[in-house]
């Protein structure tokens, strides 16, 4: 990945990108990690898969993006550079904008944000 590049995975995340509307901070966030270190967008708007899926609120409030296209160090640099400029709630510090895990299709970041999210 080389910064200030943006790739999307493949049409049907490409067609969710386009047809939704997207929490304006999470897009913030996400354009800010592409400029800065290149993105590829892995997921953006589905139905909702469980009670809480983010990806598929209106507006939508995740969006994943490929880890394993930076070096591992790097990846968790990112996660934290994120977290260190972004608040998810004030009201829950425990809760993160970036997390990087695997839910079973392999790591990668989950990004997400909240209303009351904030930029410090």
């Amino acid at each position: 990945m080389k910064a200030n590049s943006i790739e999307v995975k493949n049409t049907k995340v490409l067609h969710g990108l386009m047809s939704n509307l997207f929490d304006p901070m999470l897009v913030d966030i996400i354009v800010w990690v592409g400029v800065k270190f290149g993105i590829m967008i892995t997921e953006s708007f589905r139905e909702k898969t469980h009670v809480n899926d983010l990806h598929g609120e209106e507006p939508v409030r995740a969006v994943d993006l490929r880890s394993w296209c930076y070096p591992e160090d790097l990846a968790y640099k990112i996660r934290d550079e994120i977290n260190e400029k972004w608040i998810y709630d004030p009201a829950r510090p425990g809760k993160k904008v970036a997390i990087v895990h695997d839910v079973g299709k392999g790591i990668h970041f989950h990004v997400q944000t909240h209303p009351n999210t904030i930029e410090v």
